[in-house]
Formats: structure tokens, sequence, C-alpha cells
């Protein structure tokens, strides 16, 4: 007899914070907000290092470096949070996941 789980999962619901419809628009302008001050700041410090010549010192390219990753994972991972608070569709397909 053969006992393997033959359920095919192809899709993803989410709930989370945007579970109660009206905290749908407050949260996402909140996080909007937060997004937007860390991808400014961040790349603010990254330019001002890269255009100032008296920090081209290690710490500081070290600390430029740490600003530009943040900024570049917060670009990957928020923007599709914020999408998916506005969305009527909670669902997410497995490969997005990957």
């Amino acid at each position: 007899m053969d006992t393997k789980n033959g359920t095919l999962l192809t899709k993803f619901v989410l709930t989370g914070f945007t579970y109660q419809p009206q905290w749908q628009i407050p949260l996402f302008l909140v996080f909007l907000v937060i997004y937007l001050i860390t991808i400014v700041g961040n790349l603010g410090l990254t330019a001002l290092i890269c255009n100032d010549s008296h920090l081209h010192i290690p710490m500081y390219l070290l600390l430029g470096s740490l600003a530009f990753v943040d900024a570049w994972i917060s670009s990957t991972v928020t923007p599709k949070m914020l999408a998916n608070f506005l969305a009527r569709s909670k669902m997410i397909s497995l490969s997005e996941c990957k």
C-alpha cells in the first residue's frame, strides 16, 4: 500500500497584518514612510561617502557598503509586502517564495 501524500501545493494564503481590512491602509502608509526613510537615508549616506574624498578611509567605506546593502535588501522585500497590503487576493504562488 502506497502511503505518500499526494497533495500538490501551488499557492499560499497570506494572513497576518492585513487580516483585518480596516488596518490595510494605515499599515500600508506606515510601512511606506518607514521604507522611504530607509532608502533615502541609506542612499544619501552612500552618496555622501562616495562624493567626499575625506571619507575614503576603510571605516567609512565599510559603512557605505553596509548602507548600500541595506538599501538593496530593503528594495527587494518591502515593495512586495506593500503590494500585498493593497491586493484583493492574499495568495502568492509557490514560485514567488523561492
